[in-house]
């Protein structure tokens, strides 16, 4: 089986694509093929019909120049790895283009050796590997906890739940202990190694450019793996807390601060083609919540907002006053929810979305949430498209006393 990585490479100058066909050519582990077009019709055309793992990208093009270039690949393939070539005036068109969808770019006249050019193809299929393997493992999931939800709805309603979610809990903080207890010994140990590869470029040994990538990447990536990290622990604890009755104190909380941290955790959907416009407004009025839960309702409406709008489209989070309390606003431009559903969307396992995108549990769960925290949460489809979520909630000091009756529930993203 060939494991080659097939490479396309859009660029009209002759030159160009000579110099890069010569780096791959000469790559080491002989590890790529290359398809290379002159123009973006041909390009698109070969994209479509071919299998390709990475696409090398000249934002100028004579039938297409800028970031529009990008936008029209993406058109033909959303998925494919996308890395720009730019000229070394072009680095803010380069990271505009990484903001509409590009994985990476290059300065042409950086791109001296062979082995920055490979290494940045590599890295970027790796990522999609990655990204890939982590949607599977993210819709089994989802996949299984329905299967489990629909099982304990026939036995008492979802009576226990709680048992479950405890169980699985433990099981992700298991394996995670042993990821969390490497990492923080490499980041131990990174001064030290960081150290020795400064040495060896000052020696002259080695590959300095290559050791010079090291020393600013394996930061990078320590972080990205700590990140993750974190998430899967919050995760984990809030299974953990579904499983308690009483799962601890609110505390005082900005809701802009909560909107803000779920926007971080809704990154992966939002960094293609979504516009994220934040008008906020309550100047410092803070809620009395448990944190977590009100995140969870916010990822909640930013995911189901992202895949009403297909990935394109624009979302605002308003805040405002709002009597006694306060109101946030979770509104798309998407095609609204369908007529004759805006009732039936708070009902558990009622969705509109294919069965491998969700369970429909999401939003009922939600509801609940801010219920238990004294809170209102309503749906509005305007008649002009699109889709308003508002979550009310009292200000701290105007709240009623709801402790003890705010259970933590885990959310799962549901589209209406």
């Amino acid at each position: 089986m060939d494991t080659k990585i097939r490479v396309l490479l859009i660029e009209d100058s002759a030159t160009a694509r000579q110099v890069v066909s010569a780096m791959l050519r000469d790559d080491p582990h002989a590890a790529f093929s290359l398809h290379a077009c002159d123009n973006l019709t041909a390009a698109t055309a070969h994209l479509r019909d071919q299998a390709v793992d990475v696409v090398i990208l000249d934002l100028t093009l004579p039938e297409s120049t800028g970031v529009e270039t990008v936008t029209r690949v993406r058109e033909v393939d959303r998925e494919v790895p996308l890395v720009v070539f730019t000229g070394c005036d072009d680095e803010s068109l380069a990271m505009a283009a990484m903001h509409l969808g590009a994985d990476d770019y290059l300065v042409k006249q950086e791109v001296r050796q062979g082995s920055l050019l490979t290494r940045t193809l590599r890295y970027a299929v790796e990522k999609k590997r990655a990204r890939i393997a982590l949607d599977r493992y993210a819709v089994e999931m989802e996949r299984l906890a329905e299967a489990r939800a629909r099982q304990l709805l026939h036995q008492d309603r979802l009576a226990t739940l709680g048992t479950m979610s405890a169980g699985l809990a433990h099981e992700i903080k298991s394996p995670l202990s042993f990821v969390a207890g490497n990492l923080q010994t490499l980041q131990s140990w990174w001064p030290d190694v960081r150290a020795c590869l400064a040495d060896c470029r000052a020696r002259g040994f080695g590959d300095g450019e290559d050791l010079a990538y090291l020393t600013d990447e394996i930061p990078a990536m320590l972080a990205d793996i700590s990140s993750g990290v974190d998430r899967i622990v919050a995760i984990s604890d809030g299974l953990k807390s579904f499983s308690r009755k009483n799962p601890g104190e609110k505390s005082l909380a900005d809701p802009e601060d909560l909107v803000e941290h779920a926007l971080l955790l809704c990154q992966n959907v939002l960094k293609y083609g979504i516009e994220v416009r934040r008008d906020f407004g309550l100047a410092g009025r803070e809620v009395q919540v448990q944190p977590q839960q009100i995140v969870q309702v916010f990822v909640n409406l930013i995911n189901n907002a992202a895949q009403a709008m297909d990935g394109r489209g624009v979302i605002t989070v308003t805040t405002r006053p709002d009597g006694d309390g306060v109101a946030i606003t979770v509104a798309d431009d998407g095609p609204g929810i369908p007529d004759g559903t805006l009732q039936s969307i708070w009902d558990p396992f009622f969705t509109t979305k294919p069965a491998e995108l969700g369970t429909g549990l999401g939003l009922a769960i939600c509801r609940e949430i801010v219920t238990a925290h004294g809170g209102t949460l309503e749906a509005e489809s305007p008649a002009g498209g699109g889709a308003r979520f508002t979550l009310g909630l009292p200000a701290a000091g105007a709240a009623q006393s709801v402790a003890g009756n705010c259970r933590a529930e885990p959310v799962a993203a549901e589209t209406r």
